[in-house]
């Protein structure tokens, strides 16, 4: 077992048993608590409903070649990502070049792993690296505010809701992709900070992305199209020369 502790339980949705029992056991082994949903081939719902899946800490998806190829895992990945913009999704197709696992992560996935079964140690050690993301973003402040309810936060005319998955800019709703959700989350927990392209690549597209700082940009440009051409002067995002990009909370 690791020496660390597992937050929560891990729902992990796979369609041959027999296949999945040796990822099984080895998250067993590291000390985490494995639930289990059989994949339908045959219709239903690919994923679990939000309020079942915000019941873990991750979901894990191991998606077989008879379901059909990447693109049709991407759609379904982006339909439950639509409704569930929270919980933490780690992907493992049957097979998925470069260019399938980059679709994947666009989709809403956290993170995607070709072949998990040929290597059982990196599969769970992604999953730890997710979980420390999540315990990180659940107490961004430290441990005197460990217990708070954080799914709600709000800096200026911003209000993002964890939960239902909603922001709003002075009292309107406003759509956003899963990608720029997170990102957006990510600045919110960090009001006033500059954050460099890096961080935000480590805490939106995951340690293991493969592309450059470049889909930093184009997303903060799409937030700012978003919500700085709605908000009063002063801009929320400031472009910080040489680091990244900080939000800034309106003066009162």
């Amino acid at each position: 077992m690791a020496a660390w502790e597992p937050i929560a339980s891990i729902l992990l949705v796979a369609h041959d048993p027999l296949q999945s029992a040796h990822l099984v056991q080895a998250l067993l082994e590291d000390g985490l608590e494995v639930l289990q949903r059989p994949f339908p081939l045959q219709g239903g719902t690919l994923l679990p409903p939000a309020a079942e899946a915000r019941s873990v800490a991750l979901v894990i998806l191991v998606w077989p070649a008879l379901a059909g190829d990447p693109t049709v895992a991407c759609a379904a990945v982006a339909r439950w990502r639509r409704s569930d913009g929270v919980t933490p999704l780690l992907v493992l197709p049957d097979q998925a070049d470069e260019e399938d696992r980059a679709a994947l992560l666009d989709s809403g996935a956290d993170d995607v792993l070709a072949n998990p079964l040929l290597s059982l140690r990196e599969c769970v050690a992604r999953c730890r690296a997710i979980l420390r993301r999540v315990r990180q973003r659940s107490d961004p402040r430290g441990p005197a505010q460990a217990g708070l309810d954080s799914s709600l936060l709000e800096v200026g005319p911003l209000r993002l809701d964890r939960r239902q998955c909603r922001v709003s800019l002075d009292g309107q709703d406003v759509n956003l992709t899963p990608r720029e959700f997170r990102l957006l989350e990510c600045f919110m927990l960090h009001p006033g900070q500059a954050l460099s392209r890096e961080q935000l690549i480590e805490q939106v597209w995951g340690p293991d992305y493969g592309g450059d700082s470049k889909s930093v940009d184009v997303h903060v440009l799409w937030l700012r199209r978003k919500l700085d051409v709605a908000a009063a002067k002063p801009k929320l995002f400031i472009t910080v020369r040489g680091v990244g990009y900080r939000l800034d909370p309106p003066r009162s």
